[in-house]
């Protein structure tokens, strides 16, 4: 194992520093099978459910999970980063299908109850309180599907109920052959009657910025999680490019002058956290206003973070995943010096998607919880959060085999979920009675 180990290490590095080489632009980095160590679960393995034996019963029901076989674990940094406890919630849940519709991304709730979707191949829908699924609004933009999920909301502005404006983020195909996609935010306003996107235009656009989530801060301003899909980087700890990162813009498009790399040389204003994979669930903690966002590595390692202003998350020079191919990523280190570590981390990946602080009184017990869907991981995880340290994991809707990818707290207090499936399910999560 320690001669495959050293091989893997090198192979690595040298992978890293042609990455990291002057316009090296995007890759997915490689390693010859020999130099690949395998890593068998142990005793201990906990798995995507939890537990072995968890693993075992889920398997029965749902079939094998992709990264059901994957033992490899890094030592986290401190004791609570991973591998939290497992809890139960004392009250059952009683879980009803709202609607089926085409495979969905994200949802938002209008005043009147309805909901507003978005979904997978581009456009928005309307669905109301019976489950009704309306027509495509007319005015949303046609996607290009470049990056896997190529959009993003819809995001309500804050003072939607008097201007009912919304934003919305995707990306569309290149301007010309050869040239990269765009990826562009866009602001609309909803018509009266709920049926199609007035005014719409684009607000904020650049090469190769990939919208994945999209979160309206406290003060108003817009804040994009930028996806990035190779293995290993460079991209994410690059200054000019848009993967693998978090952006601020105001909702006009333009950029706030207190964004941390406004007036550095080299840098891109808009930048607000650097050194991500793949962020698809963000959300606010409502008690602070702090922006909280889940991580997709790629292969384990899968993170929650609370995102600095000006912080340096690590991908790929920290990780404490593995590339697709099971090589280390930078020979396995975890930790660097003005790097930040994650709150909490998966090993194997659970994917996450969609990410919600619970803050209503349906659910008293979860106050103050972070709600986190996972698509790999096939269920929806309860964080019970203390000092903004992880004390206690839930995993929840194991038993429907379903993909997640969005979680949202409802103006009820009840809890909605979107499965990443084809269809889609909008689910209601409402304590069993």
């Amino acid at each position: 194992m320690r001669k495959d180990l050293r091989a893997s290490r090198a192979v690595t590095g040298l992978a890293l520093a042609m990455a990291l080489a002057p316009g090296a632009g995007a890759w997915s980095q490689t390693a010859p099978a020999a130099a690949v160590p395998t890593y068998a679960p142990g005793p201990d393995y906990a798995g995507v459910a939890g537990s072995a034996a968890e693993n075992a019963r889920i398997e029965t029901l749902c079939g094998a999970n992709r990264n059901a076989r994957d033992g490899y674990f890094a030592p986290p940094a401190r004791p609570d980063q991973a591998r939290a406890p497992q809890i139960k919630s004392k009250a059952g849940l009683k879980v009803e299908v709202v609607a089926s519709l085409d495979r969905s991304v994200g949802l938002a709730f209008l005043p009147g109850g309805e909901l507003l979707v978005s979904q997978r191949a581009g456009g928005l829908r309307v669905v109301d309180a019976k489950g009704r699924v309306s027509e495509p609004l007319k005015g949303a933009p046609e996607i290009a599907g470049v990056v896997g999920t190529s959009n993003t909301g819809p995001v309500l502005d804050r003072d939607f109920a008097k201007n009912r404006t919304l934003y919305y983020g995707y990306t569309a195909a290149p301007p010309a052959k050869g040239e990269p996609f765009m990826g562009r935010i866009l602001k609309a306003r909803l018509s009266a009657d709920a049926r199609s996107l007035e005014d719409a235009k684009t607000i904020y656009e650049a090469p190769y910025l990939s919208p994945r989530r999209l979160v309206q801060a406290r003060d108003g301003t817009l804040l994009i999680a930028s996806g990035e899909v190779a293995s290993g980087g460079p991209n994410p700890q690059s200054m000019t490019d848009p993967r693998g990162k978090v952006l601020r813009i105001n909702a006009d498009g333009s950029i706030p002058k207190d964004n941390p790399f406004v007036g550095k040389k080299d840098a891109n204003p808009a930048l607000y956290a650097v050194g991500f994979r793949d962020i698809q669930a963000a959300g606010l903690n409502p008690a602070t206003g702090d922006l909280w966002v889940g991580e997709n590595e790629p292969m384990g390692g899968d993170e929650l973070n609370r995102i600095k202003s000006g912080g340096n998350y690590g991908f790929p020079v920290i990780s404490y995943g593995r590339q697709n191919s099971g090589a280390l990523i930078n020979g396995g280190k975890t930790a660097q010096d003005g790097m930040e570590q994650p709150a909490y981390f998966w090993t194997p990946s659970i994917a996450p998607s969609g990410l919600t602080f619970y803050d209503g009184k349906a659910f008293p017990a979860w106050k103050g919880d972070v709600l986190v869907g996972a698509m790999s991981g096939r269920q929806l995880v309860r964080l019970r959060m203390k000092n903004g340290r992880v004390v206690g994991e839930e995993k929840l809707l194991m038993d429907r085999c379903k993909r997640v990818k969005d979680v949202r707290e409802g103006p009820d207090g009840l809890v909605y979920v979107i499965t990443d499936e084809s269809p889609s399910e909008i689910l209601r999560l409402a304590p069993a009675k």
